[in-house]
């Protein structure tokens, strides 16, 4: 018996009961039938999923040679000398102006024909615009960017080092110097490229722009923005940027570890750190509150670090890495990547499981310094912390200022801008473009085994100074690292092999051949 609307009573006979448990069945079997319907079609998306990725690695193999200029005799006994000036990055008034003049002397005395047939300007004291003249009458511009300064070296380390980091010793088959990955091996393979290519009579039909730099490791301010400056002065725009930046990566890639993968920056993390106060009453120790304000500090540190400031999620290079890089993957993480956006919580998990992975997925929040306290016995007023964080391309400066007062006001806080340089995230550059393209091809012919893949360059670079400047920035290093030598990028023991700088310039002779050519 059961009551349909205002009081009313409803009798059930056997056969209502005998309609309605015929009916629940034919439901029970519609359900059974339409769970089983779904999981057959779940089955045939996931083992036709990886069909739907395609490889567009193709797009930078061709059956094209271009013959290339004899290299330079002695090109490591070059960078060595280069390596043995102490031209570490500093603000102007402590820059030790006698390492960068002689390594300036040099670079003119080692490189004549191209000091014969460039127009060299400089700025900053130390930093070099070299200019190449294109003979189209319809050339367009292309720049690449590099920089000559290296960041200290720890003295504590020293023991550390096989070789000097500025004897510029060269044994067992490597070069070894603070600066040989970072990055005067990017800037004189440049230049041997150059003089290589100059010796034979070869004039470009684009025009041909080099930026070396003096002072990259601290933000470029006084080196390649003044050239920047210069080339919105002059109305100067590029149709493509090449910087240092991403390398030939072996063993970082989850799926690929045994295939050596080129990755191209086609954007740059921005840049911003953060200062967080802490205001509580203080007294004597023998007599503490139970909150001060040094534990208000430890516990808005250990909040941010815990990855509940900032989500994780994917910018368009990321995407743009996954589509040249899912088709190449096993079936099962082909699968994964082809399911996206159904998949996107499994793979945002899976690249949480490395510092790399990330930095590439998430805004970074880290607390770099802090502060508190005069004497032992007495609990400090103030605290302060300073926060910095990287910022994902789509992500804005103030983005991050309004997740930070969020965070710190659980904890009572205040928030404010460090006194320190900063950056928005870049612009994404496209990786369909004949410049990327052009690259792509360049480094399949001399690095035949390598995939290549765009990228989101989680460092600084001096291209974030040209802003505005080019339709399309590349951030790009030829140079093969496996994991474990990751480290000697600003660590110790930073070297080079000789077989390494030798394609490293044989790269920069084949873009440079490329840019001086790609029609308008």
């Amino acid at each position: 018996m059961a009551s349909s609307g205002e009081g009313e009573v409803i009798l059930c006979t056997s056969d209502c009961i005998l309609d309605k448990v015929t009916k629940g069945i034919l439901s029970n079997s519609i359900m059974k039938k339409f769970l089983l319907a779904s999981l057959l079609v779940i089955i045939a998306l996931t083992a036709a999923a990886p069909l739907l990725l395609f490889s567009v690695q193709d797009n930078y193999h061709t059956d094209v040679t271009v013959k290339l200029p004899e290299k330079i005799d002695s090109s490591e006994q070059r960078l060595a000398s280069a390596l043995t000036f102490k031209t570490i990055s500093q603000v102007p008034e402590m820059i030790d102006s006698s390492a960068f003049e002689e390594l300036l002397a040099q670079l003119n005395h080692d490189y004549p024909y191209l000091w014969a047939n460039a127009e060299v300007d400089t700025f900053g004291q130390y930093t070099l615009l070299i200019k190449l003249n294109g003979s189209s009458s319809k050339a367009q511009n292309y720049l690449l960017i590099s920089h000559v300064d290296v960041v200290p070296v720890d003295q504590r380390s020293l023991k550390q080092w096989d070789q000097g980091p500025f004897d510029g010793t060269i044994e067992n088959g490597y070069i070894y110097g603070r600066g040989a990955l970072d990055d005067k091996s990017s800037a004189l393979g440049t230049l041997e490229a150059l003089e290589s290519m100059l010796k034979t009579g070869w004039i470009p039909e684009n025009n041909l722009y080099f930026s070396l730099g003096q002072d990259e490791e601290i933000g470029g301010n006084g080196g390649a923005n003044l050239v920047a400056q210069h080339c919105r002065d002059n109305n100067l725009f590029f149709e493509a940027i090449l910087d240092e930046g991403g390398i030939i990566s072996i063993g970082s890639v989850p799926g690929l570890e045994d295939k050596p993968i080129a990755l191209i920056g086609v954007a740059e993390k921005g840049y911003l750190s953060i200062e967080v106060n802490f205001n509580l009453a203080g007294g004597h120790s023998s007599m503490p509150e139970r909150e001060n304000a040094i534990a208000k500090a430890a516990e808005f540190v250990t909040y941010i670090q815990s990855d509940k400031i900032f989500q994780a999620q994917f910018s368009d290079p990321v995407k743009d890495f996954i589509t040249h890089l899912g088709p190449e993957m096993s079936l099962g993480m082909k699968t994964i990547f082809a399911l996206r956006p159904l998949t996107n919580s499994i793979i945002l998990s899976s690249y949480q499981k490395s510092n790399t992975g990330r930095a590439l997925t998430n805004n970074t929040a880290i607390a770099t310094m802090i502060s508190a306290g005069i004497k032992d016995n007495v609990v400090p007023t103030n605290a302060r912390v300073v926060c910095n964080t990287r910022i994902l391309p789509g992500t804005t400066q103030r983005d991050v200022i309004k997740a930070y007062e969020l965070a710190a006001a659980k904890f009572g806080g205040i928030v404010s801008q460090y006194q320190a340089s900063s950056s928005e995230a870049t612009a994404t550059s496209s990786s369909t473009s004949q410049a990327f393209i052009a690259i792509g091809k360049s480094i399949t012919q001399t690095f035949p085994d390598a995939l290549v893949s765009p990228y989101l360059t989680i460092g600084g670079t001096d291209s974030k100074n040209f802003t505005g400047l080019s339709k399309n920035t590349y951030r790009f290093l030829p140079i093969e690292l496996k994991a474990n030598e990751l480290s000697s990028i600003h660590g110790t023991n930073e070297r080079i092999s000789i077989d390494g700088y030798h394609n490293l310039i044989t790269f920069y002779q084949r873009i440079i051949l490329a840019f001086g050519d790609l029609p308008s």
